[in-house]
């Protein structure tokens, strides 16, 4: 699995239990605003992770299909990319799915 993958997996975990909770007529409100948060937090991610990811990809097909000597910038900025994905899956260090390799940002 990768860390793309694996995130996406978490994240819709999470969603899932945040708008099960908003369901229960028991959740106070402050329990109902943290929710909305965790939803509110949840796409953010998405969409942080979808922009990264397109970077990333980006920058693989220009690296393969270019001979260009100025994009030697490219396996840097690849590794910053990969090192921001590892830190938005440190929450999730405890799931039987992470990868140790993903601490190492």
């Amino acid at each position: 699995m990768d860390i793309v993958e694996f995130l996406s997996e978490r994240i819709s975990e999470d969603e899932a239990v945040a708008r099960t909770l908003l369901g229960d007529r028991a959740v106070s409100k402050s329990g109902a605003w943290y929710e909305q948060r965790l939803l509110l937090e949840c796409e953010a991610k998405k969409r942080l992770i979808r922009i990264v990811e397109s970077a990333r990809q980006s920058a693989l097909a220009a690296m393969v299909s270019d001979t260009d000597p100025e994009l030697g910038w490219i396996p840097q900025s690849i590794e910053w990319m990969e090192q921001s994905l590892y830190a938005l899956a440190l929450p999730y260090y405890d799931h039987p799915d992470f990868e140790q390799g993903w601490l190492r940002a």
